[in-house]
């Protein structure tokens, strides 16, 4: 189990079985246990925007980075470092339990592209038609996309923001319910 996790002056820390874990990232400013993945995310960036995600054991060894200024998305897997550029990145998902990458990316118009573990390109998809890809989440065993829709999609609430379950195989996207 982790413990004390915070930051102090560009340094993550916590606790990890009997062990302190100490980690330099320039302009680290969240940290958080993500207790279904079993991992570490920290993101940095100047002024509190966030460009950088790193994601770590709990031992502290580095798992993924991605740089959304960069396009740079870097994992380890099976002792290699994989390696992808892509342009625009908006988004990065990473589900380590599915052996998948996603990521949103924006060149003229939306798209969705999936990876496996290994870094084999599966599949590319745009967006869902009169809305916008704004973020991954899963729900019980379901890795969705929530997003926002248009004028169009508003309920008699003024409520705009879906989910749409995702093929994790073909990337197609199902709308279903409000996303909260």
């Amino acid at each position: 189990m982790v413990k004390d996790i915070k930051i102090v002056s560009n340094k993550v820390f916590w606790i990890f079985g009997n062990e302190r874990i100490t980690i330099d990232i320039e302009d680290a400013f969240f940290v958080s246990e993500r207790k279904e993945i079993q991992l570490i995310e920290i993101e940095a960036g100047k002024n509190f925007i966030r460009n950088r995600v790193f994601y770590f054991n709990f031992a502290g060894e580095p798992v993924l980075y991605y740089d959304l200024e960069l396009g740079i998305v870097e994992w380890s897997f099976q002792g290699n470092t994989k390696k992808i550029t892509v342009k625009n990145v908006k988004q990065v998902g990473f589900f380590p339990q599915e052996q998948r990458i996603f990521i949103i990316c924006s060149c003229g118009k939306q798209e969705l592209l999936g990876y496996d573990i290994e870094g084999k390109y599966l599949f590319k998809v745009n967006n869902p038609s009169e809305f916008e890809m704004l973020y991954f989440a899963k729900l019980r065993d379901n890795i969705m996309v929530v997003c926002d829709g248009n004028k169009n999609q508003e309920d008699q609430y003024g409520r705009f923001r879906y989910n749409f379950f995702m093929d994790i195989d073909t990337g197609k996207l199902t709308k279903g319910g409000l996303a909260y």
